[in-house]
């Protein structure tokens, strides 16, 4: 009997620190996609559990973006590699592929007609490259960087121009096709992470490690403002919204920061409008960030996904977690349609040894208790011959419920009264 696919349960992105995360949208706004191991995930972002998953890479996939028509999709990988594939049918047919650098691919930009592809990253010989998406050609020359780059994006109406974001603290501007250097940006002081244009193309910006915003003229590439004054976030800004993320009328957009925090800014004032603090600790730090339509999306550290809620800043509608409840029956398990949530994103769980209980714990390292027999209602407290203890065990963060019933505070002096351990690090379950 041959196996067919049924479901995708989608893994959240691959994460590294101080490594910006890109995240594609589609051009009609249903989808969303990002990169894990030799993966790319597309996800629906009306409900992300819809879930669909590309997998023919033989490295790393480090980008992945919708072309403006929507029916392809270029992804590149560590060793270089773009492959062009088809996004009407399930089998994602491979169109064409090719090695443009010789290096990790960092960022992928089209045109507005679909036709010409620029791809840029790190490399022995170039840091970047512009060519047609049919035959391979060379549409241009992306020169001006002495260390490898980080971003690009291309002006989405003519004429058209091209932009680059570089280690070595400048971003390069380009007027094509064929494209061609016109001059260099040497506004930061650190990296420059990324660059994008309005989606009218009248305004480019870029974000860099010096916690800075520069607004450029999107034709003429002169400057003409910033963001927040001397800078605007205290730590170093990995993204700002890509593709349609300025706002419906271009006015705003958002940017994602290692200081932890999201700001949806008001380009023509120069100011932030809302600031959403996305929590304390390292693994809060915003790596990439995404508008379309009326979502906001963030990608902390942790690799959660982040709906923002401009009503709510310090709280977002939704982090891509929870606890979905399934009963088995025989082989097979079915979903009961029923979710629980907890304070933060969740890591780890567990039910006590008799089934009363289900114990819940998140990023914030706080443990939620649900009742089973209560059709899993948050239980206030335990009965008094059960309880839960949050403890650091040997340098191991460990939840369990504790055997002990008539002293269970000796559960941090004696964790072998353990009935189990997680270890969140190892992501492992030992019985004790």
């Amino acid at each position: 009997m041959p196996l067919v696919l049924k479901q995708v349960f989608a893994s959240l992105p691959q994460m590294e620190r101080g490594v910006a995360k890109v995240i594609g949208g589609d051009p009609k706004g249903n989808n969303f996609l990002y990169t894990n191991g030799k993966c790319v995930i597309i996800r629906n972002i009306e409900n992300p559990a819809i879930a669909d998953i590309y997998t023919e890479h033989a490295h790393q996939v480090t980008v992945a973006k919708y072309a403006p028509s929507g029916f392809y999709i270029a992804s590149g990988d560590a060793s270089g590699k773009i492959r062009i594939w088809d996004t009407t049918q399930k089998e994602h047919m491979l169109k064409y592929e090719y090695t443009p650098i010789s290096g990790k691919v960092k960022d992928i930009a089209w045109t507005e007609d679909s036709k010409r592809i620029a791809v840029v990253g790190d490399g022995r010989e170039k840091f970047g490259a512009v060519f047609l998406w049919d035959s391979g050609s060379s549409v241009g020359e992306i020169s001006g960087h002495a260390k490898l780059i980080n971003s690009v994006d291309i002006r989405q109406k003519r004429p058209y121009r091209l932009a680059t974001a570089s280690d070595d603290t400048c971003s390069s501007f380009f007027e094509g096709p064929p494209f061609k250097f016109k001059f260099t940006l040497r506004d930061h002081s650190q990296f420059v992470n990324c660059i994008r244009f309005s989606p009218d193309g009248s305004r480019l910006v870029t974000a860099g490690a010096d916690g800075q915003i520069f607004i450029y003229d999107g034709t003429t590439g002169e400057r003409v403002g910033s963001l927040g004054g001397e800078k605007a976030h205290k730590g170093g800004i990995y993204a700002v919204s890509p593709w349609v993320s300025w706002g419906p009328d271009g006015s705003q957009l958002i940017s994602a920061s290692g200081d932890k925090t999201v700001k949806l800014w008001d380009v023509g004032a120069g100011t932030a409008v809302t600031t959403f603090n996305m929590g304390s600790d390292v693994t809060d730090q915003q790596l990439g960030c995404l508008w379309q339509k009326d979502h906001l999306l963030s990608i902390s550290l942790s690799g959660y996904i982040n709906y923002l809620d401009k009503n709510n800043p310090d709280r977002p509608i939704r982090t891509d977690a929870k606890v979905h409840l399934y009963s088995i029956q025989g082989s097979t398990l079915k979903d009961e349609g029923k979710t629980l949530e907890a304070k933060g994103a969740i890591t780890d769980m567990a039910y006590s040894n008799d089934g009363a209980y289900l114990a819940v714990i998140d990023d914030k390292k706080v443990a939620t208790a649900y009742s089973v027999a209560d059709g899993y209602s948050l239980a206030s407290k335990f009965s008094c011959d059960k309880a839960v203890f949050l403890i650091r065990c040997l340098q191991q963060l460990c939840l369990g419920f504790v055997q002990d019933r008539e002293n269970p505070e000796k559960a941090e002096e004696n964790p072998e009264d353990f009935d189990f351990c997680i270890d969140s690090a190892a992501h492992s379950l030992s019985v004790l």
